[in-house]
């Protein structure tokens, strides 16, 4: 299983915790590059979202988190397929 997969299906789990920080990625998946391998998945259609967290000693941290794509997203994929002249619905 690619760390892409293993991370995948860490966001995807149904129950417990399901976000997931860089840290966390690291320690757990052994990948250097952490938001290149969640553009990659983006890329293949998962929606997965950033978020970012102001700890109690000033920190700030980023998690991910999957999602569901709102209707302004969904649209603006659209359009760009249409005007890319990608037939969207066949």
């Amino acid at each position: 299983m690619s760390v892409k997969d293993k991370i995948l299906a860490y966001l995807s789990k149904p129950t417990g915790y399901n976000t997931l920080t860089v840290a966390q990625a690291q320690s757990k998946f052994g990948v250097s590059n952490v938001a290149a391998r969640i553009e990659e998945l983006r890329s293949e259609g998962h929606s997965i979202y950033t978020n970012s967290k102001k700890l109690k000693d000033g920190r700030r941290i980023r998690f991910y988190k999957m999602g569901k794509p709102s209707r302004r997203v969904v649209a603006a994929g659209y359009t760009m397929l249409k005007m890319k002249g990608e037939r969207v619905f066949a």
